[in-house]
């Protein structure tokens, strides 16, 4: 091959899989080795007419051109004189902020376990639903978002396209909300709300099936909830006191009071269902079922 300071000539012959619209006739093209894919995007949007252009990746042997077509040959020893296979594809671009829309803070948390849509929990004290093309579909806010930081996310499966929102909250509460959603749109109502923790939620994780969810505190335990468990969902109440009427700060902390020096529990691996206790209420008491673990950190 000729140095690389010279103006070589390269036959290429380019290829796509793309459908017939956008399939050039595969004669050779003697096009100059200094090219690189901006370039080799003009002649493929050239050759094909296309109004507006549209931008293109190309790939050589299977590997992406990132330099020009000369040093791509260079490196990987192939010669000038051989007529080079390129193959052309719709070069993807970033996403722009206003297609998928941001939080306003750090996000905490994210769970894609519910095939139609992905969570995400944000220290605005925000939880956000998208869809799986990068589409945001729902917002929801928790009680005194601005100062109680969403710290975990969960879904749990429904039928249809019913699925539950479960969020944990730097006030140790965590609450859930019955969501609708389809790949365009979506819509939800608060659910429950579960009581017990005495520190802030550190992490979430759903059993199979999703009946059950458990919850790790920095409180030094981890519970085990029932999906429709908890107590009702009163926003108003739980907006004035930061958590729901039917407890208060001293309860919490007397739940608790069995654990001393109980560690923080920063996480929760998947579990198995819980068994039903025989007590009529099904398996776990409203509080939850308690579960002191060691120090994790």
């Amino acid at each position: 091959m000729a140095s690389s300071g010279e103006d070589v000539q390269i036959t290429c012959r380019f290829v796509t899989r793309l459908p017939e619209k956008f399939r050039i006739a595969p004669t050779p093209l003697a096009v100059p080795g200094k090219l690189t894919r901006y370039g080799l995007s003009e002649v493929v949007n050239h050759l094909l007419a296309l109004d507006p252009p549209k931008p293109f990746d190309f790939l050589v042997d299977g590997e992406l051109v990132r330099t020009s077509l000369q040093k791509l040959l260079l490196r990987k020893a192939i010669s000038a004189e051989k007529t080079l296979d390129v193959e052309y594809i719709p070069a993807v671009g970033p996403p722009s902020e206003e297609s998928v829309g941001k939080h306003e803070d750090w996000v905490s948390a994210v769970d894609g376990g519910f095939a139609g849509a992905i969570a995400t929990g944000c220290y605005d004290g925000t939880v956000k639903l998208w869809s799986n093309a990068g589409s945001r579909l729902l917002t929801v806010a928790v009680p005194n978002a601005t100062n109680n930081a969403v710290t975990s996310v969960a879904l749990l499966p429904g039928d249809g396209d019913k699925i539950k929102l479960v969020a944990g909250a730097h006030d140790g509460v965590a609450r859930s909300w019955d969501a609708n959603v389809s790949s365009r749109k979506a819509s939800a109502k608060p659910s429950r709300v579960f009581v017990g923790h005495t520190a802030a939620i550190a992490e979430i994780a759903t059993a199979p099936g999703g009946a059950h969810f458990a919850s790790a505190s920095a409180d030094g335990t981890a519970r085990v909830w029932r999906r429709e468990g908890g107590a009702e969902f009163d926003f108003a109440a739980d907006a004035e006191t930061g958590r729901a009427d039917e407890t208060s700060a001293k309860r919490r902390k007397k739940t608790a009071s069995h654990v001393p020096g109980a560690a923080p529990v920063r996480s929760c691996l998947d579990f198995d269902d819980a068994r039903d206790d025989g007590d009529g209420d099904g398996p776990l008491a409203p509080r939850g079922a308690e579960l002191v673990l060691g120090d994790h950190r």
